[in-house]
């Protein structure tokens, strides 16, 4: 056995040798980073406009459907969601989504109501609605009110608004509403000093309370011994001897409805009345009632 010298390395053989070359930035990068930039900025818009939804509680649905408008001094602010039966079915739920930066308005207190055409001899409104989509109104709740989610939505817009500085709220008691309604002028010789807010029935249901708004130039005209009474429409009376004759008031009243009162003379009237006396309402006046001609300082209103 011989022993082989060993190997020498062949210095003519070429041999792998690994490189590492730098890499090279690619603009094609851009393409998947801008897709998930553009992605991030369009959620976080799309969170950020959502805004906040609200219920609403309505006696009607009235022809609303969802996509309709909700608006704020004739400013869209939002849309109808959904809309669906109450679980009691005395009613309707509907669902809205308000503009984030709108949702100042959804707070306690807020009035919303559907509007829809309305022609009557007192009042002309939503004519917009009457071949186009009903919309949601709103009258936002007292500045500074915690936010509310869930509201009971008015059947009717509201028609008075809030009442003045110093005017005179009172109620009259009368067993027949008749043409009363909200807005009604009440009357003091003829002349409109105040109008009715609101009218239920007694808690007892053997009539209806009617709440008068008094403005604040005529609160003094209303005395303890005031007598009021309903000047809507007109009557008749029939007698063998008399015959028949047809009393008519006002042609406002006639077609409005209205209260008016009269305050006896000086030493009769009694004193001023404080907020919420009440009163009872006659179905006509005493022929004295008209007769009265009492001497009462008013504030001065200006030129009518």
């Amino acid at each position: 056995m011989t022993n082989d010298p060993p190997e020498t390395p062949d210095h003519d053989t070429p041999t792998a040798r690994v490189e590492r070359t730098p890499r090279r930035f690619s603009f094609a990068w851009f393409v998947p980073l801008g897709a998930i930039i553009l992605a991030a900025v369009l959620a976080f818009q799309a969170l950020r406009e959502k805004g906040v939804t609200i219920t609403i509680a309505f006696p009607e649905a009235h022809g609303l459907a969802a996509d309709d408008a909700v608006f704020y001094r004739g400013l869209r602010i939002g849309e109808v969601t959904d809309i669906r039966l109450a679980p009691d079915l005395e009613g309707v739920v509907v669902e809205a989504r308000i503009r984030r930066d709108a949702a100042v308005v959804a707070v306690e207190g807020a009035r919303f109501w559907i509007v829809r055409p309305e022609i009557s001899l007192r009042k002309i409104s939503g004519l917009d609605t009457l071949l186009g989509s009903r919309y949601i109104a709103l009258d936002p709740g007292p500045a500074g009110a915690p936010p509310a989610r869930v509201f009971v939505g008015l059947d009717e817009g509201p028609r008075v608004g809030n009442p003045p500085p110093g005017a005179l709220a009172i109620r009259v008691n009368a067993t027949r509403r008749n043409a009363v309604s909200v807005g009604s002028p009440v009357f003091y010789r003829d002349v409109v000093v105040g109008r009715v807010r609101s009218y239920a029935l007694a808690d007892d249901a053997t009539g209806v309370m009617i709440d008068l708004e008094i403005d604040p130039p005529y609160t003094a005209l209303v005395r303890e011994k005031s007598r009021f009474w309903n000047v809507s429409g007109f009557g008749v009376d029939f007698g063998i001897f008399s015959g028949l004759s047809v009393r008519a008031d006002s042609l406002e009243a006639v077609i409005t409805g209205g209260i008016a009162f009269a305050t006896p003379s000086n030493k009769r009237m009694g004193d001023p009345v404080a907020r919420g006396h009440i009163f009872e309402l006659a179905e006509k006046p005493d022929e004295d009632w008209l007769k009265w001609h009492p001497t009462i300082s008013i504030a001065p209103t200006g030129d009518q």
